[in-house]
């Protein structure tokens, strides 16, 4: 399927380019006489204007209100864009400071503060290290998702690290899922892509595994000592090679037949190997559904030659909606 806008997304855009460009707050008359998409009633274009505004809040911009006595001696709103409290500065991370600052975003659990800080992730994102590839930064970014643990959850895991000692806990393998009940011996805590995944030895399994925080809660402190020892490597490298143990995680060969497809270029790493049809870049390793529908997207700007599973898959995406839309398969 095409890339294309939405047209809420389009209207949020010209609304937010208008307010930015005009020299002083405007009405809501203004906005729905002169900004595309706010076309309609003086009722319907406060209405959606107002959920608009609500939507740029959670995006970390901020839109301000005041109020003037029109001609008729009417007190009507005016809007305009609270730059100071909306723009920031130029930044940039490096590939640690991101994972540092999108892993440091599952941590605030106040109820006060969580909004906050999705607004500042979700603002920081084109500042990311995905953005050093031919300077462009991914169309969605990796915006770290909540836990619901708590203070007792995070308790009972640091004290399972620290003493070598068995932890129990409900694992939802999707969010539809029943829970399950797990046991593990902890290796530890690291985040991959602004995603926060335990990893160890499981129990039940006889083997690692790995768990994303989001996906587990009521962790339980077992007096019983770990019977594995801890892998000798990184954290981060535990538990990247659990993800791609269970398919989760994938790198691929995509072929890159024209300019385009930037997304998955902003993935890619080593140099380029020339194609009679263009390029080939690794991209990876990287979340195997983002990339089997980033690449689905794309199609045939992008290629995936390798692995055979995820052309597969994609063939079969790209069929079912040449079906969808009349064609033959």
């Amino acid at each position: 399927m095409p890339v294309y806008w939405e047209d809420a997304a389009t209207r949020v855009l010209n609304l937010l380019l208008a307010l930015v460009n005009s020299e002083r707050p405007r009405s809501a008359a203004w906005i729905g006489d002169r900004v595309d998409g706010y076309g309609g009633a003086p009722d319907t274009v406060r209405k959606q204007l107002e959920r608009d505004r609500i939507l740029l809040s959670d995006l970390g911009v901020r839109l301000t209100e005041t109020t003037e006595v029109d001609d008729g001696n009417a007190v009507e709103k005016l809007f305009g864009v609270d730059t100071a409290a909306s723009y920031l500065p130029p930044v940039e991370f490096t590939t640690g400071q991101w994972e540092a600052v999108t892993a440091a975003g599952h941590w605030a659990m106040e109820p006060g503060l969580a909004d906050a800080v999705q607004a500042a992730v979700t603002k920081l994102t084109p500042a990311g290290p995905l953005a050093e590839v031919d300077r462009s930064a991914p169309v969605v970014g990796a915006v770290p998702d909540s836990t619901d643990l708590t203070d007792d959850d995070l308790r009972a895991l640091r004290r399972a690290l620290d003493r070598g000692l068995r932890l129990e806990f409900h694992y939802w393998p999707t969010r539809t899922a029943e829970a399950q009940v797990r046991t593990l011996e902890p290796w530890g805590v690291a985040a991959v892509d602004g995603r926060l995944f335990l990893t160890g030895f499981d129990v039940g399994k006889g083997a690692q595994r790995t768990f994303r925080l989001s996906r587990i809660a009521d962790l339980e402190l077992l007096q019983q000592w770990r019977s594995q020892p801890v892998p000798d490597r990184p954290v981060r490298a535990l538990v990247t090679e659990g993800l791609q143990a269970a398919a989760t995680v994938v790198t691929a060969q995509v072929l890159f037949r024209t300019a385009r497809a930037r997304e998955l270029r902003a993935r890619t790493t080593g140099a380029p190997r020339p194609h009679p049809e263009g390029e080939v870049l690794t991209v990876g390793p990287v979340d195997r559904t983002w990339l089997l529908r980033t690449a689905t997207a794309y199609a045939p700007d992008a290629v995936v030659l390798e692995p055979p599973d995820l052309v597969a898959e994609i063939i079969d995406r790209l069929e079912h909606a040449h079906r969808i839309l009349g064609g033959q398969p």
